[in-house]
């Protein structure tokens, strides 16, 4: 995970990322995460595609924005 002034930049596993999305389904993400939820969607589906993994580019407040169990997840994947 690197950091800059506005973006965190996250390079995580697929498993780790499916682990991040599911537990994010719960919490409603298209109401209260929807920017996290899109980027964490898209670039499950670009994994289920086939695609090469990219880093994951989220602003600093929306990943903090997270759950908590979601961002533990993310950082550690």
């Amino acid at each position: 995970m690197s950091r800059d002034l506005d973006t965190i930049t996250l390079v995580v596993t697929t498993a780790a990322l499916e682990n991040a999305v599911g537990l994010l389904a719960i919490h409603f993400p298209e109401k209260f995460h929807p920017e996290a939820w899109r980027v964490l969607a898209a670039e499950c589906d670009r994994r289920e595609a086939g695609l090469a993994a990219q880093p994951i580019m989220l602003a600093r407040q929306r990943f903090d924005d997270l759950p908590s169990n979601v961002k533990a997840v993310l950082r550690t994947g």
